[in-house]
């Protein structure tokens, strides 16, 4: 009876590792031994959450209920699927790249722009692309592919003369003499110039030498500020020349009365207040001391009127262009 009970007790044992055996390949068969994968699929907008068994994104996709078109390309985030694993699908669209003269139409699924000229096959070398290399396509855009290139330069270039400037006390204030005219020099310079699709764009000077020096233009510039009047010396703040005519103390008004209410008389001149203030004070060599007392409808900006003592020496005097200095106050 034991040796009975015992083939029993190996046959049972034998029949359920059978079934383990025979399940076990079951499973490997069906996948079911895999663990779950947690996947993130985006596309056209959405975001779908996919629990798989599959390791293959094309079978991802299609259990998620996504048709690839031919030219539809897709990307993952991790170099295999696993838990967390971004699949992000890229529709074809309509592109053109420019290049040399040439348009490339292409129908891409590429995610980025520099994919997209590597598929029309523009070089990565020495090429700017615009929109950035970065930027995603969108159907109907137009990229452009710009061929960079530079070469090295021998160039003269001026040497530009200074300006030097040496103040003068002989020399009334706003006069400036010119004792020696600049003259430009020539350097030689080592110029890289950039080029874009065969135009030049820009250049730098990376080294220079002077083969012929410049030579600076010199300027003396007058400090002197007063003026010898028949009262003395005086300072004044600023010169100008204007046109000058003659008027008598009636032209104005039959009492001889100014703008400012005194009366007209020797010394006293009519301005554009724009031009010079009521009030100030003036020098004008030949005719002397002024006070700008007064206007006139045609004493407008560079002009001034001086009133004389009769019609004689008003009608000598005539028109002409006069040195007027503003004496400081």
């Amino acid at each position: 009876m034991s040796d009975g009970n015992s083939m029993l007790e190996k046959h049972g044992k034998g029949r359920a590792m059978l079934i383990v055996a025979l399940l076990l390949a079951s499973l490997l068969a069906t996948g079911f031994v895999w663990a779950h994968e947690k996947v993130q699929v985006i596309t056209d907008g959405q975001s779908y959450t996919v629990n798989t068994l599959y390791k293959s994104p094309y079978k991802i996709l299609k259990q998620a209920g996504i048709t690839l078109n031919p030219d539809d390309e897709f990307r993952l985030s991790t170099a295999s699927v696993t838990t967390g694993t971004v699949i992000e699908v890229f529709r074809a669209v309509p592109v053109t790249v420019n290049y040399q003269g040439k348009s490339i139409n292409l129908v891409t699924g590429k995610p980025t722009i520099r994919e997209v000229a590597d598929q029309a096959g523009i070089p990565r070398d020495k090429v700017r692309l615009t929109p950035a290399e970065d930027s995603r396509p969108v159907s109907g855009m137009v990229v452009k592919a710009v061929a960079l290139s530079e070469k090295i330069e021998e160039q003269e270039v001026p040497d530009l003369y200074q300006v030097i400037r040496q103040p003068d006390p002989t020399l009334e204030k706003g006069v400036e003499e010119t004792v020696q005219a600049g003259e430009n020099g020539v350097k030689k310079a080592t110029v890289r110039v950039r080029f874009e699709d065969g135009s030049r764009v820009s250049a730098d000077v990376l080294s220079e030498i002077v083969a012929v020096s410049s030579k600076p233009q010199i300027i003396r510039v007058g400090t002197r500020d007063t003026i010898d009047t028949s009262r003395g010396t005086m300072r004044f703040r600023n010169v100008r020349y204007m046109e000058a005519s003659a008027y008598l103390p009636t032209d104005g008004s039959a009492q001889g009365l100014t703008a400012t209410g005194i009366a007209a008389r020797r010394g006293i001149v009519a301005v554009d207040p724009d031009v010079i203030p009521l009030g100030t004070r003036v020098f004008i060599p030949g005719y002397g001391l002024g006070l700008a007392a007064d206007t006139g409808g045609a004493i407008v900006g560079e002009k001034i009127d001086l009133c004389m003592e009769n019609a004689s020496e008003a009608w000598r005097f005539g028109r002409r262009t006069v040195k007027v200095y503003e004496l400081a106050e």
